[in-house]
């Protein structure tokens, strides 16, 4: 079904309740429900609670087509007034419960700023551990053959076992599946790979390689390995898990061996909610060994750094920026 269609099943007059075709299509992915949940929400937001004419439909079927990319914060802010749902704050993150307009499908979104992690319980069990900068949503209860959630950014995932109901966490096009485990995902948006890190049990790593929406390659991750897909050059990466992995998600401490500053700079900014910028290429590439927490104080943690760093560079604070240069 196309965005054009959908659109339409979702804004037609004679539509009390979502018909079967619409609801088969929502249930079919964790990507098809993000779509829907995005359009029904903007096309909620425009109702006055008065019976609609022709052209109000008209009207609002061009608005939700216009508006259904980007402006996401306004987005938040105006579903808290128009549509029915709860948004409260949870554990430094922000909990956002999606009722549907007509009370079909309902759905839950957890989001985690820079600066604060931040967990959850899922309907089956499962627990969910959410790093900075990242959302997760899923429905609020699981339904169907699978149970699907969409993830964007970075988890940590003790799964409950069914084995009649595979686990499966959509990240973007790709996905993992699995059955009961402990597991980590990284996957931010904005980032070139996408990793998943497997701690006990076993997960199954699909890549979407094109063509159909379920044309997948699938890869296997062994225990206490890692698999690291490149989206720029569609190449897979097998590593071991580094000592003290773990230890990130349950103590918020952070173990890296020989790790570009670059990718530490990366783990920094989302960590401390500060961006990073090098003035110089070289200084991107130096290596560092060592540990840092969540609860470290960003200039004590910049000053460790400068200090084990074999030629000494310098950096300054502004405005939540680190600039950091020769």
């Amino acid at each position: 079904m196309d965005s054009e269609k959908l659109i339409h099943k979702i804004t037609e007059k004679k539509a009390l309740k979502d018909s079967k075709e619409l609801l088969d299509y929502v249930s079919e992915s964790g990507e098809n429900t993000k779509e829907y949940i995005r359009y029904k929400t903007l096309w909620a937001m425009l109702q006055t609670g008065n019976e609609m004419d022709e052209e109000t439909i008209n009207h609002g079927y061009k608005a939700v087509k216009r508006n259904v990319k980007g402006r996401k914060s306004s987005l938040y802010i105006n579903v808290v007034k128009y549509a029915a749902i709860v948004v409260f704050a949870l554990l430094g993150g922000y909990f956002i419960h999606f009722a549907d307009f007509n009370n079909e499908i309902a759905m839950n979104e957890i989001f985690g700023p820079k600066g604060n992690r931040t967990s959850v319980v899922l309907p089956d069990g499962s627990k969910v551990w959410l790093s900075n900068g990242t959302k997760l949503v899923y429905p609020e209860s699981f339904v169907g053959d699978f149970r699907n959630v969409q993830l964007e950014g970075e988890g940590f995932f003790e799964v409950t076992h069914d084995k009649d109901h595979p686990f499966i966490v959509n990240v973007g096009q790709h996905r993992i599946k699995v059955l009961g485990t402990k597991f980590a995902v990284v996957a931010y948006p904005d980032d070139d790979k996408v990793k998943a890190e497997l701690v006990s049990g076993k997960i199954q790593f699909d890549i979407h390689i094109g063509g159909t929406e379920d044309n997948y390659k699938s890869f296997m991750v062994n225990p206490m390995h890692s698999l690291v897909y490149d989206k720029t050059s569609g190449k897979m990466y097998h590593s071991t898990i580094p000592d003290g992995f773990y230890d990130y998600w349950q103590n918020g401490v952070y173990s890296f061996k020989d790790e570009r500053f670059d990718l530490l700079a990366t783990k920094i900014a989302r960590i401390y909610n500060v961006e990073i910028v090098f003035g110089d290429e070289e200084l991107k590439t130096r290596t560092f060994t060592g540990t840092l927490s969540v609860d470290d104080n960003i200039y004590t943690l910049m000053e460790a750094f400068k200090i084990a760093s074999g030629e000494p560079f310098e950096y300054t604070f502004e405005s939540g920026t680190i600039y950091i240069d020769k």
